[in-house]
């Protein structure tokens, strides 16, 4: 008994092709998966060099964004009073991640972390007895502000304010002393 195979050259050529194909598919994916994690390192340090160099310690986490698209930037630093116009800061960063990178940034999104009552409590202090030097400003401020929760707030105000004020008073006592007359 013989066994005899006839190969189809053609249909050896056509899966060769496809296997050829599949592979350079794969590369291809690769290679952009490389890529991609290449320019979020890059844009995350770009972007933490940035604050570094203000003095300020800021931790980043980049995701790519929908439809590739640019970057979307997670920061989070202390807060500071730096910050409280951040759209300003977000404007020059996007310039000059784009200057150092050639990449975009679509979206940034700030987190500014504060120690709380239970982070105060495991480090075994008052969130009020928190020393003020560790802090900004804009911490210092807002400290204060709770501090003083309970003090009268004294400040210059003008003379339409305390006329306000005054017929303010006055017609809400007015109600009551007739209703004690009758």
């Amino acid at each position: 008994m013989t066994v005899t195979l006839n190969f189809d050259l053609t249909l050896l050529y056509i899966v060769a092709a496809n296997v050829m194909a599949i592979l350079v598919y794969v590369l291809i994916l690769k290679h952009r998966a490389r890529r991609l994690a290449r320019s979020i390192k890059a844009v995350s340090a770009v972007i933490v060099d940035y604050f570094r160099a203000d003095g300020i310690e800021a931790r980043v986490e980049c995701v790519p964004g929908h439809g590739n698209k640019g970057f979307i930037a997670f920061i989070e630093s202390e807060p500071m009073k730096r910050f409280r116009y951040s759209h300003i800061v977000e404007d020059s960063l996007r310039l000059h991640v784009q200057r150092t990178c050639k990449e975009e940034l679509d979206r940034i999104f700030w987190r500014f972390p504060i120690i709380g009552k239970s982070h105060a409590e495991e480090d075994g202090d008052r969130e009020m007895d928190v020393l003020d030097d560790r802090h900004d400003d804009y911490i210092r401020e807002g400290l204060e502000a709770l501090r003083k929760k309970e003090a009268y707030d004294i400040r210059e105000g003008s003379w339409e304010e305390f006329e306000n004020t005054v017929i303010k008073s006055d017609a809400e006592q007015t109600p009551q002393r007739d209703s004690a007359d009758r």
